[in-house]
This record gives structure tokens, sequence and C-alpha cells, in this order.
């Protein structure tokens, strides 16, 4: 790996690199590179927003300072969830896995209690008692 070959796969440059890879391999491994790029959505924690989503922006226009088209588009900061109100906690015994809470409600409760718990970078609030309500209620 040189750094021609890291630039060919990575878009830093459109000529074939002077390498013993073949060409066939050097097209396979820039295809596969160009299958996830550009990036159109990275969603993560409100709480990497100043570390880990800043790097990731900063390492992109770092390494396609010219190609504008490979930085990312956009990012989603979404909250955490509570449940009932609380922080979820296996430590506290305050949670409740995907599995569980399917077995529990079934897929409509579910549906209900995640559209009642909130749409804002707020931490989402899901209400058990919401939940079996909307299951009595169906």
């Amino acid at each position: 790996m040189t750094p021609e070959v890291w630039d060919y796969i990575f878009h830093q440059t459109n000529s074939l690199p002077k390498t013993a890879i073949k060409k066939e391999a050097l097209e396979k491994m820039r295809n596969e590179f160009t299958y996830w790029y550009p990036v159109n959505l990275r969603a993560s924690g409100k709480d990497l927003v100043p570390n880990h989503l800043t790097y990731y922006l900063y390492n992109h226009t770092a390494i396609w300072p010219t190609l504008k088209e490979m930085w990312p588009t956009g990012i989603h900061a979404n909250g955490h969830l509570l449940l009932n109100s609380e922080k979820m906690s296996k430590s506290t015994g305050n949670f409740l896995t995907l599995t569980d809470a399917l077995d529990k409600y079934g897929a409509d409760g579910m549906r209900l209690a995640l559209a009642n718990a909130g749409d804002s970078i707020e931490d989402a609030n899901f209400e058990t008692q919401v939940a079996d309500s909307g299951v009595l209620r169906l």
C-alpha cells in the first residue's frame, strides 16, 4: 500500500498508480469505497457533538479539502431514551430491552409509546403506562 495507491482508492487522484497490485483489485477497492461514500447522514448521540462528530467533520475536510462532494451532508444528533422519566440503567434496574418491550407491549403498543415519547433534541421518555393503555385501547 503506497501513498499513490491510497490516493487512487480514496479519490485523491484518478490516474492509476504504478504498483504490483492488479488493476481489477484496485478498481474493486475503489468501488467498495465509493459504495459507502459520500456519507449523506450520520446519526449519533447528542453527547458526541463536541468530540466525535466535530472531528468527523474535521477529518473529512482535511482528507478531501477540494472534493466537497466527499464531505458529510448531514448529521442527526438524537437524545437518549428515558424510561418512565428516569435514565435507563441496568445497575438501577430501570431498564427495558427492545425484545422485552415487544414481548410485553407488542409492536402497536411500542409504536404508540414511542410516538408519544417526544420528537425534539430533548431526551425521549418511553412511558410504560402509555404503552399499556395503548394496547388496551386497541
